[in-house]
């Protein structure tokens, strides 16, 4: 697993079309563009992640705990 910190996000929201059942279908996504460096600050690099609508509600939240759980 490699170690990267994000240095800039940035969060939207695009149509993405998926294979279900051998037929393409267009879902809607939630797209987040990350730079990120890692520990020894190597070159910038670009993460693109994406989630699924319904999913990104539960990552939120979750990023919101480990945040409180990291301030204190």
């Amino acid at each position: 697993m490699e170690e990267l910190f994000v240095r800039q996000v940035d969060i939207g929201v695009a149509d993405m079309d998926i294979s279900v059942d051998d037929q393409l279908t267009t879902t809607r996504v939630v797209v987040e563009r990350a730079t990120t460096t890692d520990r020894h600050g190597g070159p910038d690099r670009e993460l693109l992640l994406v989630y699924g609508a319904e999913e990104t509600r539960a990552v939120a939240e979750a990023l919101y705990r480990a945040a409180d759980l990291a301030t204190g």
